[in-house]
């Protein structure tokens, strides 16, 4: 009877990878069956190991890193106003910009429309300040 029984289960065993092979053929899959799969684990482990892999893993690691650090409203107003900074300027402004006095900055700068932009530039000043100095408390408000 336990004969019949393991017979049963193989059989079972032979159409469950029946509809696998069925289903990798579907798939286009078919050959992953054909692969010899030691060699190509060994290859893979192989290619893993070389030191010059495992120097860019090492070097991708410490660059996640460093962006994981970026705080995601700054690093999105940053890209906001590069990309609003390079729409408005054109080449030839850039290249034929006026000279400005000490006195005409002042000036501009008085204007409201820079008011927003100063406190911005000036946050991020004081923030690099207390972080060049080690200060682990960087304000996030006020002026």
């Amino acid at each position: 009877m336990s004969c019949n029984c393991q017979c049963e289960e193989l059989k079972e065993l032979l159409e469950v990878m029946r509809r696998i092979e069925d289903k990798l053929d579907k798939a286009g899959l078919s050959v992953l069956a054909d692969v010899d799969l030691s060699s190509t684990l060994t290859l893979v482990i192989k290619l893993l190991t070389e030191p010059k892999v495992i120097d860019l893993v090492d070097k991708l690691t410490k660059i996640l890193n460093m962006l994981s650090l970026i705080n995601p409203s700054a690093l999105v107003t940053l890209t906001y106003s590069l990309s609003c900074m390079s729409k408005s300027l054109d080449n030839a402004e850039i290249l034929n910009a006026p000279e400005v006095t000490f006195n005409d900055l002042l000036k501009e700068l008085s204007k409201p429309e820079y008011s927003k932009a100063l406190g911005i530039v000036l946050l991020i000043l004081r923030n690099v300040a207390s972080c060049i100095e080690g200060d682990a408390r960087v304000k996030g408000s006020g002026t």
